[in-house]
């Protein structure tokens, strides 16, 4: 094992029907969830409504690949707090399920400021 992670393969049964999955489970992530899941979800919600928005962005968000160009009902792109520029959906999305409040790109500690 590495890092206090496992994998397990699992087989799921309901009668006739049998669907496989694959559980992973990380000590590391179990022991820093933070305690309560609501508060978090808030603070990211805000922390990233409080970043400046990017209107005309260019190149593409190093999240999901996709252009930072606006687009048809598109919401503005996010900058963080040391300039790098993301959706403001693969943000939110990277600092509710990442490990940590740092840059995809740089790992510097995104701030409210």
């Amino acid at each position: 094992m590495d890092g206090g992670s496992a994998k397990h393969h699992v087989a799921v049964s309901s009668g006739d029907l049998s669907v496989p999955f694959a559980h992973q489970f990380d000590l590391d992530d179990a022991l820093t969830m933070p305690e309560d899941v609501l508060a978090r979800h808030q603070t990211v919600v805000r922390l990233v409504s409080d970043m400046p928005e990017v209107d005309h962005g260019t190149g593409s968000c190093s999240i999901c690949m996709e252009s930072l160009s606006p687009s048809e009902g598109a919401v503005a792109s996010r900058r963080v707090s040391c300039g790098h520029v993301y959706h403001r959906d693969c943000i939110t999305d990277w600092l509710l399920n990442g490990n940590s409040n740092s840059c995809p790109l740089c790992r510097r500690e995104i701030s409210g400021k």
